[in-house]
């Protein structure tokens, strides 16, 4: 994994996007955020950018109270809004969260290959099989 000194990151008013490794992207959902459709916009094309335009797996971590609009989880859905990515793991670290992070599979099926975990390193080495 690449040291800390040599992530790539970038910092919005709602997300932190970072490299953690090669292909390997986390995507931080601030506290008490509500992403709209247009942030999802600007994710896709921070995380390719930070990618390089090559493919990658995305990790989702988020703080207390963040979420999705309902257009939002549509459109992160849908198979016309993904380009490189391969697939994308969820930390769940609340009852809350697994609860909405299955309403979220259930509810809008998502294209992309999705699972959620409770544990980082068991998602990475989930994300890590796609790449």
């Amino acid at each position: 994994m690449n040291a800390v000194s040599e992530q790539k990151k970038t910092i919005s008013s709602k997300f932190e996007v970072t490299l953690l490794e090669d292909a390997v992207i986390e995507i931080y959902i601030k506290s008490g955020i509500v992403a709209e459709t247009e942030d999802l916009e600007e994710l896709k094309k921070i995380s390719s950018e930070i990618a390089g335009n090559k493919p990658y797996v995305i990790l989702v971590t988020s703080g207390e109270l963040s979420s999705f609009s309902k257009e939002a989880r549509e459109l992160s859905a849908s198979k016309t809004f993904i380009t490189n990515a391969k697939a994308k793991a969820i930390i769940v670290d609340s009852i809350a969260k697994k609860i909405i992070g299955n309403f979220y599979l259930k509810v809008n099926k998502p294209y992309l290959h999705t699972k959620l975990f409770s544990e980082r390193e068991k998602a990475l080495q989930w994300l890590r099989t796609f790449l």
